[in-house]
């Protein structure tokens, strides 16, 4: 999930390096993994739990709270609305032992980070029923050295939202876009017949590694192997460094930073086109243009190759158990009534628009309801198409270190004029290689250019 209020997922992390210190310094302490939840009957459970979330969920969790008081009677929930610094506080909180809720929000590629402190609670046997309803692509993002440490809550299948007027204006036709390729040649078509009024998209050179994990995911590529070898030179991650070049040098991007005001004032103008993003970012359209309703649509991601995968993912969160709660059997009952039961994920997302991770609800008639704001089409429907062939992400416990740094490197890159991809992933590889004290993978393309056994394991 992307928090509306704060855009801290794409904003400058100040408190990154402290935390990857507490992180290594958590992990070189980790305790042996708790055994797991007892489960007791809902009215035999007492106590008094905190739940940290952020603004849009936590407003869903107090929506949903009549329901489980209902069920739980005897348990007492005080859900502290708090974004600012949330995680942080949070692992501060795990390396003092004392001072963490019952139950944190996190988002879904932050949790590995988490987990491998040996400081939270093991739910893999409580949660192995669970499984099954959930996609592996993101229950694997959930678990540490095979056990399970987080549930799923939402998560952000991608899409193109683009204006209905615009492309009706220049004659194109949304069903010819089926790849990359013909996404740019639209582009250029535009932008042409525009006289450069009008852009494709927006492409920040300074927050590439956005839409380079997107599509990246999209095509399979990883930056981590299986074994937590960096990985990231690569054919596909090559196919990908070129989109985003064809991106710049066609001229069908605009240079503008995400979440400035000109990006919102975008939605109210012919200045863009189009705009790849996550399932959750229909929420900011219809807060920043609500005089649009019926104006704006939304088609598949485009494939990297004919035929290809037209989906990725970008963004989530997850619900986890610090191990120093001491009402564990409590909020348990609340993550499992809050994210594992049908009614609760489907309410979060009719109210809060908190795509479900949880997949066995797709089934639900809501998902085939036309949506008037985007001009009647079955949006739900779209979105919930191949979740469950989204390839898993390796995230590793200096994944946000990692991410942070593609920027900065991605960022110079474009500012080099964007060369040679793969002579850009060596050096990128070499460096992450130094930096994370990691080896290379043997599926790494840079070890064709090394001596034997150099960079490996």
């Amino acid at each position: 999930m992307m928090r509306r209020s704060s855009l801290r997922l794409f904003g400058t992390r100040p408190w990154t390096c402290c935390c990857a210190a507490v992180v290594f310094a958590l992990a070189s302490t980790a305790q042996e993994p708790h055994q797991g939840l007892a489960t007791s009957s809902p009215d035999a459970i007492h106590g008094k739990i905190q739940v940290d979330s952020w603004n849009i969920a936590a407003g869903a969790l107090k929506a949903m709270m009549p329901a489980f008081t209902a069920a739980y009677p005897n348990v007492d929930v005080a859900i502290n609305m708090s974004g600012a610094q949330l995680q942080a506080r949070f692992m501060l909180s795990l390396v003092a032992g004392v001072g963490a809720p019952d139950v944190s929000q996190l988002q879904l590629q932050e949790v590995p980070r988490y987990s491998c402190t040996g400081r939270l609670t093991d739910l893999t046997r409580i949660a192995a029923k669970y499984r099954d309803a959930f996609p592996e692509n993101v229950w694997k993002d959930c678990m540490h050295e095979g056990r399970v440490y987080a549930i799923p809550w939402d998560i952000g299948p991608c899409a193109v939202f683009y204006k209905r007027d615009l492309f009706e204006k220049y004659g194109v036709d949304v069903n010819a876009i089926q790849t990359w390729d013909d996404y740019i040649a639209v582009g250029e078509r535009i932008l042409e017949a525009s006289g450069g009024k009008t852009k494709m998209l927006f492409y920040p050179t300074g927050f590439q590694e956005i839409l380079f994990e997107m599509l990246l995911r999209q095509s399979g590529g990883q930056v981590f192997d299986d074994s937590g070898r960096i990985a990231v030179n690569s054919s596909e991650s090559i196919a990908v460094l070129e989109v985003l070049r064809r991106f710049v040098k066609t001229g069908i991007s605009a240079n503008t930073q995400y979440w400035s005001q000109p990006f919102f004032a975008s939605f109210n103008t012919e200045s863009v086109a189009t705009y790849p993003m996550a399932v959750w970012f229909g929420g900011f359209i219809r807060d920043y243009a609500p005089d649009k309703s019926g104006k704006w649509g939304i088609f598949p991601l485009p494939a990297l190759n004919p035929g290809g995968l037209r989906t990725s993912s970008y963004g989530g969160s997850a619900l986890v158990i610090p191990d120093q709660c001491a009402q564990k059997d409590a909020a348990w009952g609340f993550i499992e009534f809050a994210l594992c039961r049908r009614d609760s994920q489907l309410g979060h997302y009719r109210s809060f628009d908190l795509f479900p991770a949880m997949t066995t609800v797709y089934d639900d008639p809501f998902f085939d309801e036309a949506v008037e704001y985007f001009g009647g089409q079955q949006v739900r429907r779209l979105f919930t198409k191949d979740v469950k062939r989204i390839p898993a992400m390796n995230r590793t416990k200096d994944w946000v270190e990692t991410s942070s740094y593609l920027r900065q490197s991605l960022g110079h890159w474009a500012g080099e004029g964007m060369g040679d991809p793969q002579a850009f992933l060596r050096t990128l590889e070499k460096r992450l290689a130094r930096r994370l004290d990691r080896k290379l993978s043997p599926l790494s393309l840079s070890l064709r250019e090394m001596a034997p056994g150099d960079g490996l394991n």
